[in-house]
């Protein structure tokens, strides 16, 4: 008879053999040990399953994929596969700090409206920033709308509460934060506001690689979430958005301000609706707002806006966005000013 864990750790694998038996280590290191590792090999080509099998614990379990089929195949096997009441991620070039399982699960234990425990992350090897995500799940959903606010691959969860969810092959490359997006509305989740998770930064990871073809995915996928808030989508059809908040285009006077009267839209219709947290929704809002501001007025990222067109611009703004042009003009005005005052 198969024993039964508390925990099933899913760990994708596929030639990662500088990497893989110290990712291994940082698990097996826990200080929580109620615990499976189901390694599924995506049909490594260099000594990745050797260095795994050598590691002797009854406690890891692999399984030996036939054709090569790629991660989003890898962790569908890994969530059927796994038996216990909560499920843990791990990507096998990453390290846990060794607490990490404790803490998550002191959360979902104590939470049961909770389903989802992600923390914060440090980037090691070409980058050394740190990811904060937020912490509460009005938050993280509503942060959803600039990006994934979630990393799957640091998160523990409920796995009865994820059972009927799976990781779309039309999504591949982003396949996470399609999860998280498809998932927000029915599961709870929460960020412990601490590193417990490091995080590997190199050239031939997925988001180095793939580029491209995630900002395309996330494109979709951002445009999918605001589709949930009843806004009028024929003023404000997607190839308007797409414009407005993903590309570099030249844009009129005319669609700036549409654009500031969809951003007026969204968070009105949403009070009704409350498809995100008023709060919540308001400050992403201000966020891409203020993105969108900058880089029309202290970029060049916006190809053919003369200064002309700025200063058209610059009218129609929101209060709000017209003072904060204003005062860092006259911040780099007299920055300037003074350094060429200092050097007479």
């Amino acid at each position: 008879m198969n024993k039964s864990y508390l925990i099933s750790v899913v760990l994708p694998v596929y030639n990662v053999e500088k990497y893989v038996r110290e990712t291994i280590d940082t698990i097996l290191n826990q200080t929580i040990q109620d615990f499976e590792i189901i390694v599924i090999d995506d049909c490594s080509t260099d000594n990745t399953l050797p260095i795994i099998k050598s590691i002797k614990d009854d406690r890891i379990r692999i399984i030996e994929k036939l054709t090569n089929k790629g991660l989003i195949d890898s962790l569908n096997i890994g969530f059927k596969e796994a038996k216990g009441t909560f499920i843990a991620r791990m990507d096998g070039d990453d390290k846990n700090a060794p607490n990490r399982f404790e803490k998550q699960l002191k959360i979902l234990q104590e939470n049961p409206d909770i389903k989802a425990c992600g923390c914060w992350l440090q980037c090691f090897g070409a980058s050394s920033k740190i990811i904060k995500h937020k912490e509460y799940h009005e938050e993280i959903q509503a942060q959803l709308l600039l990006g994934n606010s979630m990393s799957l691959g640091a998160t523990m969860l409920n796995r009865a509460a994820y059972q009927n969810y799976s990781f779309s092959e039309s999504k591949i490359h982003a396949e996470d934060y399609d999860f998280w997006t498809k998932s927000a509305w029915d599961s709870k989740m929460y960020n412990i506001q601490e590193v417990l998770y490091r995080y590997r930064v190199h050239e031939n990871q997925v988001s180095s690689l793939y580029k491209d073809v995630q900002k395309a995915q996330d494109i979709d996928i951002k445009l999918n979430l605001y589709h949930k808030i009843d806004y009028d989508k024929k003023e404000f059809p997607d190839s308007f958005l797409k414009k407005l908040l993903f590309s570099n285009k030249n844009i009129s006077v005319v669609e700036s301000k549409q654009f500031f009267k969809w951003l007026h839209q969204i968070t009105q219709i949403n009070k009704t609706q409350k498809v995100f947290g008023n709060k919540a929704l308001i400050d992403v809002v201000a966020i891409i707002k203020r993105k969108f501001v900058f880089e029309l007025f202290f970029t060049n990222a916006r190809v053919g806006i003369d200064y002309n067109k700025r200063k058209q611009i610059l009218k129609t703004l929101p209060f709000s966005e017209k003072i904060f042009v204003l005062n860092k003009k006259m911040k780099q005005y007299f920055k300037i000013f003074f350094n060429k005052t200092s050097k007479v």
